[in-house]
């Protein structure tokens, strides 16, 4: 697929999203997760920085034994991201609507800067559209997050949040418009499925490493979706929504690769490991 090109943070998340932890492993060695990313184009001295910056900012945590090369792993703030993620993308489509919004307002000055971006950040990665002047929308009921997340932001006394119908507009199409581009995101979606569909077509016969490359791209390229797509009810979605096609091509695509891609997944986290018992055993003297 001509995917755009993968950056090392956002690699990082992809593969602990879809291989790390589907897998139940908690931790990976530095030396595997090089490895990978540069099965990706990626290089270690931009993967090693990722690691620092990500472990800085609290997505990750490392571990190292006995003065051997680190281990990385997802520390709870990106438990949480990951598990977030991984709802928007696989999860069901949310297809009712009982004809409510929750609305999520704020106001926070210049100085407070940093959290006004955050707050703003984690509503539209929530699926939360904008309709302009600290006021956000969406059909859906998300309640708990949102508290969860003005709790994370510290700014609990400067949000109002309403769930209930809307006196005006009447019709629910304007709220729509006003909160999202689906235009746009729509031409992103029929480019998406264009490509996929031609893809689909080459699946049988890859081996377990053009597996992975091909299902990693794949799903990092989809999984920009989710932070512009509210995931809409069917009732204010346009006929023949062509996302709704976009998904089920990914789904596809993405189960279909998904077994040979793990097996290449695991033949370099766990020879990585084999290695690093080894390592182990002569640096103890042991046979």
């Amino acid at each position: 697929m001509a995917a755009p090109p993968l950056n090392p943070r956002s690699l990082l998340f992809t593969l602990y999203g879809d291989y790390v932890r589907p897998l139940g492993q908690r931790e990976v060695r530095v030396g595997a997760l090089v490895r990978l990313a540069a099965e990706l184009e990626v290089t270690g001295n931009a993967l090693r920085s990722a690691l620092s910056r990500m472990t800085r900012e609290g997505w990750l945590a490392a571990r190292r034994n006995a003065g051997g090369p680190p281990r990385y792993r997802l520390s709870d703030r990106g438990e949480q991201l990951i598990e977030e993620g991984t709802r928007r993308i696989y999860g069901h489509h949310r297809a009712a609507w009982d004809g409510r919004w929750l609305l999520v307002s704020y106001s926070l000055p210049e100085p407070r800067r940093g959290q006004r971006d955050r707050l703003r950040q984690g509503l539209s990665f929530l699926g939360l559209g904008s309709l302009g002047n600290g006021l956000f929308v969406t059909p859906h009921d998300l309640r708990p997050q949102v508290r969860d997340l003005i709790r994370r932001c510290a700014v609990e006394a400067d949000v109002t949040i309403h769930h209930g119908r809307l006196e005006w507009p009447a019709d629910p199409a304007q709220v729509v418009a006003r909160a999202w581009d689906l235009d746009r995101l729509g031409a992103r979606y029929a480019d998406f499925l264009g490509r996929v569909r031609r893809d689909l077509e080459q699946v049988d016969g890859l081996s377990d490493r053009e597996s992975f490359r091909h299902r990693f791209r794949l799903t990092h390229e989809f999984r920009r979706f989710p932070f512009s797509d509210p995931d809409l009810p069917d009732a204010l979605l346009p006929s023949a929504w062509v996302g709704s096609a976009a998904r089920g091509a990914f789904l596809e695509y993405n189960a279909r690769l998904r077994q040979p891609a793990e097996r290449f997944y695991r033949s370099i986290a766990e020879m990585d490991t084999i290695v690093e018992n080894d390592d182990r055993t002569r640096a103890s003297g042991g046979n």
